[in-house]
C-alpha cells in the first residue's frame, strides 16, 4: 500500500502505538546482552588457542606428562615465551582436574548438582589465580609449580586411622574447599594479599593437602586490609537475639533465613552467603571467620563450620608479624624479614592451588611454635576440635611413618645442581602417584627443622 519508504517511516514515527514498543524492546535487548558480556570473564590462557593441546578431560593425565611439563617449566635454558606456553598447559590441565573434583563432589553430596556446580565460578577462580602468578617476564618466571593430577574424592577422603583419626567426611572436605575457592575469589578481586599459615601451610608441605585429620583452613592477611576484608563480606551482627547481616558500605539490615531454607533456593551467586565473624578474646579481635550460612552452627558460637581463618599481621619497611612476645600459637608470627616471604607462590592444597611464602624454614619456624618436633617426622593431632568447639579428650602425637598406610604423605627430593626441589606425593591404597610439585630450593627442607 505504502511503497515510498520515506512516507513508512514518517508513518512509524508519527505512530507512538508502534515505536514506543519498538524502542522498549531494543533497549531491553541491549541491556540484557551488556550483561551477560559482562559475566564472561577472559583469562590469558584463553586469548591463546592451543591447537595440538594432548590433554582432555575424557582421561586423567599421567605422571610423565605432568613430570615432563613440570620439568620444561623450570629448565633455565627454556625461553621465557616456552615457559609462558607451558604455564597455560599446566592450567588447562587443572581447569579439567578442577571441573571433573566439582562435578564428582556435586553429585555425590548435593541432590540438586546442577544448582550445586553453578555456586563455584571455575573460570572466574582460574582467572584470578592466572593472572596473579602468570610469567609475564622474567621476574615473574615461577617459583614452585605442580598439581594434584590424580584426585579421587571417594577414595581419598574414605580412609582412617584409629590413633588419629578424622572426622572430616568427603562432602565436609568438598564444603570446605567450595568455601575456600570463593574467599580466594574475593580476595582477589579485593587486591588483597594473602598465604598459607599454621596447620594448613604443614597440610601443603607434607600431604600437598589440607592435613587429613584438621578441620579448617587458616590465612594471614596485612592488617591495613582489615578494612577491606570487612567490606567484602556481610558481617555477623550478634548484638541482638535474632542473626542478622550487615555491611560497613551499606545502612540496610536483613534477617537470615534457616540454612535449610536458603539451600532449597536455587540461585548462581554462593558469594551471597559467605560471612565474616570478628572473633574476639577478652583483649581484642584475634581472628576473622568467614563461612557459609548454609552450614550447621557450631555449639554454643556465632560461627558456623567448616570455615577459614584469617589472621592479621604488623609490618614495618623491613619485617613482617603478629604479637609476637605471645607464647600461644593464635595468630601467632615471629618477626620475619619481608625478603623471606616475597615473592609469594603457589603450593597444591589438594585440588586447589593456594599462596604461601617463599622461604618455606623461616616461615614454618616463625608462625608455628615446633618445639622440639619436626612438623615431617612427627604427626600431632588436633589441639582444638573447631567443629564442635572443645578441645579433644585424647591429644596425640605420633611418627609420621606409623601413618603412612593410612593417609596419603610427600616424599621430597633435592637436586644440588640444579638447586630445585620436586616433590611427590604417594597413597599406598591406590599403589600409585597423586600429585607432583616442583619448586626452587636454596636447601633441602626436612634435613633442617
Amino acid at each position: 500500500m505504502y511503497t515510498n519508504p520515506v512516507i513508512c517511516a514518517r508513518l512509524l514515527i508519527n505512530n507512538r502505538r508502534v515505536w514506543i514498543p519498538c524502542m522498549i524492546i531494543f533497549c531491553l535487548c541491549a541491556i540484557i546482552i551488556a550483561m551477560q558480556q559482562s559475566d564472561k570473564v577472559e583469562t590469558p590462557i584463553s586469548t591463546q588457542i592451543l591447537q595440538e593441546f594432548p590433554y582432555s578431560s575424557s582421561h586423567s593425565v599421567s605422571y610423565d606428562e605432568v613430570k615432563l611439563l613440570l620439568d620444561q617449566l623450570f629448565d633455565s635454558e627454556t625461553s621465557l615465551i616456552d615457559i609462558q606456553s607451558i604455564w597455560n598447559k599446566l592450567m588447562e590441565i587443572w581447569r579439567q582436574i578442577l571441573t571433573k573434583f566439582v562435578r564428582d563432589a556435586c553429585e555425590l553430596c548435593h541432590q540438586n548438582d546442577s544448582y550445586c556446580y553453578e555456586s563455584i565460578d571455575i573460570n572466574r577462580y582460574i582467572y584470578y589465580i592466572n593472572d596473579s602468578f602468570y610469567p609475564i617476564n622474567e621476574i615473574k618466571r615461577p617459583v614452585g609449580m605442580g598439581i594434584y593430577y590424580y584426585f579421587d574424592l571417594k577414595t581419598l577422603r574414605s580412609v582412617n586411622n584409629s590413633i588419629l583419626p578424622t572426622d572430616v567426611s568427603q562432602c565436609d572436605y568438598f564444603h570446605m574447599i567450595q568455601l575456600m575457592m570463593n574467599v580466594q575469589i574475593i580476595l582477589h578481586q579485593s587486591q588483597i594479599k594473602y598465604f598459607l599459615t599454621k596447620g594448613t601451610l604443614i597440610g601443603v608441605l607434607r600431604h600437598h593437602d589440607v592435613i587429613p585429620w584438621d578441620t579448617d583452613i587458616d590465612l594471614f592477611i596485612p592488617s591495613s586490609a582489615t578494612k577491606k576484608i570487612l567490606r567484602s563480606f556481610p558481617q555477623l551482627d550478634t548484638s541482638s537475639t535474632k542473626v542478622s547481616l550487615k555491611t560497613t558500605a551499606a545502612t540496610t539490615t536483613t534477617t537470615t533465613e534457616s540454612s535449610t531454607a536458603r539451600a532449597a533456593k536455587d540461585r548462581r551467586s554462593f558469594h551471597n552467603d559467605l560471612i565474616v565473624y570478628r572473633f574476639k578474646n577478652i583483649y581484642r579481635v584475634t581472628s576473622y571467620k568467614i563461612f557459609s550460612l548454609r552450614s550447621p552452627i557450631v555449639n554454643r558460637t556465632n560461627y558456623r563450620w567448616p570455615k577459614i581463618d584469617i589472621f592479621t599481621y604488623a609490618e614495618n619497611s623491613t619485617h613482617i608479624y603478629a604479637y609476637p612476645k605471645h607464647h600461644h600459637n593464635l595468630g601467632t608470627m615471629n618477626f620475619i624479614a619481608k625478603s623471606n616471604v616475597d615473592p609469594i607462590y603457589l603450593r597444591i592444597l589438594g585440588p586447589l592451588l593456594v599462596p604461601i611464602p617463599r622461604d618455606l624454614h623461616l616461615s614454618l619456624k616463625a608462625m608455628i611454635k615446633l618445639g622440639r618436633s619436626n612438623v615431617f617426622y612427627a604427626c600431632e593431632g588436633n589441639t582444638f576440635l573447631h567443629r564442635y568447639n572443645r578441645g579433644p579428650t585424647e591429644t596425640w602425637r605420633v611418627p609420621c611413618k606409623e601413618l603412612h598406610n593410612s593417609y596419603p604423605f610427600v616424599k621430597n627430593e633435592r637436586n644440588i645442581t640444579t638447586s630445585l626441589c620436586f616433590e611427590e606425593l604417594k597413597f599406598p591404597h591406590l599403589n600409585q602417584s597423586l600429585s607432583l610439585y616442583k619448586y626452587r630450593c636454596e636447601e633441602g627442607l626436612q634435613r633442617t627443622l
